[in-house]
């Protein structure tokens, strides 16, 4: 029987691409049946987290994290090929697979507080609150979508890293102060990511080659010459 790992290596044309990206999408989706039909459950919370202020205006980072997502998936199947389309395709269903089974096995909730502001921010966050329910609080699917996109951006794209360091702090913050989450979510998130990250890199690694050609090193052998006297 062939396994995934040689399905994923021997496959990688745009359309075994995009059945690959469309797996990825499919278990993401999940997400919502759980989302709206879960009951009962805990809710993972710490003494620090009723120090944290309710800023609606972070709704609009929380939502936008969910296209960029998307987008940063489109992106890969378009310009990604070869070890790295293997390894962020693995490391992605790892990730998305392991948060599924905590959250139907392991069902973790957030107590929300009533939204008494008014104003566009207001309205939004209780848009939020209205369609997504308590459940799948642990381990925050916006963290560690967003850190694992990043991570593989850095990687492939060293000269974007701060602008990544910057868009995951922001997302992990946006998921504090909407109080969408608790502080162990995005922890959890954030070392879900990481280990998918570098269980995916581990199992499909870059040729010397491609590393070279994304950081600008040359492979091209340098000639020496050396005059006799």
């Amino acid at each position: 029987m062939i396994q995934s790992g040689e399905l994923l290596k021997n496959k990688d044309g745009a359309a075994q691409r995009l059945i690959w990206a469309g797996l990825v999408a499919a278990v993401a989706f999940l997400y919502f049946p759980l989302n709206q039909n879960l009951t009962g459950g805990t809710e993972l919370t710490t003494v620090w987290d009723a120090w944290i202020p309710l800023w609606p205006a972070w709704t609009v980072p929380y939502l936008l994290a969910l296209p960029l997502w998307g987008l940063g998936l489109a992106w890969v199947v378009w310009k990604v090929k070869g070890q790295r389309f293997r390894a962020f395709i693995s490391a992605s269903l790892l990730a998305l697979g392991t948060a599924t089974l905590i959250y139907a096995f392991y069902p973790t909730y957030v107590i929300r507080p009533s939204l008494e502001g008014a104003g566009w921010a207001w309205d939004l966050l209780r848009f939020v609150y209205a369609n997504d329910q308590l459940y799948n609080a642990f381990p925050s699917g916006h963290v560690f979508q967003t850190l694992l996109l990043g991570l593989f951006m850095a990687r492939w794209y060293p000269k974007t890293r701060w602008v990544w360091a910057g868009v995951v702090a922001v997302v992990v913050l946006s998921t504090l102060f909407t109080h969408q989450h608790n502080l162990p979510d995005p922890l959890g998130g954030a070392a879900l990511a990481w280990g998918a990250y570098r269980l995916g890199t581990a199992l499909f690694p870059e040729q010397a080659r491609q590393t070279a050609e994304v950081t600008g090193l040359s492979l091209q052998p340098v000639r020496v010459n050396v005059k006799s006297r």
